[in-house]
This record gives structure tokens, C-alpha cells and sequence, in this order.
């Protein structure tokens, strides 16, 4: 019975740290966003600063929810950078033969 109740204590800990990462990354980013923009405006009433408020807000919120394809490429670019530096092969250069 203990056994029991351990899976299932497991399985709402999982749904319970699922829901937080869904409230962190699609929730947040955008009332934070909201708020810096609102912010600026508030601070230097100025349209532009405040339009760029916005970009750099949309900006990371963009960031947070594609942060999967970002972390794959860059780990795609670092490989291929990788395979690539080791199947190079170095020509001896005319002249510089030791003797």
C-alpha cells in the first residue's frame, strides 16, 4: 500500500512541477514584459524608449519559449564545429622539413 501512495505522491509532485514550468515560461515572461514597458512609460513618457521597452520585452519573451531550439542548434553548431576541427588535416609547409 506504502508503494502505492509513493507513485502517487510522485506523480502530482511531476504534474505539480510541470504546471510551475508552464506558469515560468508562459506566464510570467509576458506580464513581466507588460510591466517593464509600463515602467519606462511611466518613468520617461517617451514613445520610443517605450516602443523599445516593448522589443527587448518581446525579445526575451521569444527567447523563454524557444529556448529548446536554441539550446539544439547551438549544440547542432557546436558539433558540426567540432567534427569538423578534428577531420582537418595539417599539409607540412614547403621548407620547414627538419634536416
Amino acid at each position: 500500500m506504502d508503494i502505492v501512495m509513493a507513485a502517487g505522491v510522485l506523480s502530482d509532485v511531476k504534474q505539480i512541477s510541470a504546471d510551475v514550468k508552464d506558469i515560468l515560461v508562459n506566464v510570467l515572461p509576458p506580464i513581466g514584459g507588460a510591466a517593464f514597458a509600463l515602467w519606462t512609460w511611466a518613468n520617461t513618457k517617451s514613445p520610443l524608449k517605450t516602443l523599445m521597452a516593448c522589443v527587448f520585452a518581446g525579445a526575451i519573451w521569444w527567447g523563454i519559449t524557444n529556448m529548446g531550439i536554441l539550446r539544439d542548434k547551438t549544440g547542432e553548431d557546436l558539433n558540426r564545429s567540432v567534427k569538423t576541427a578534428a577531420v582537418l588535416v595539417v599539409q607540412p609547409v614547403a621548407g620547414s622539413e627538419s634536416r
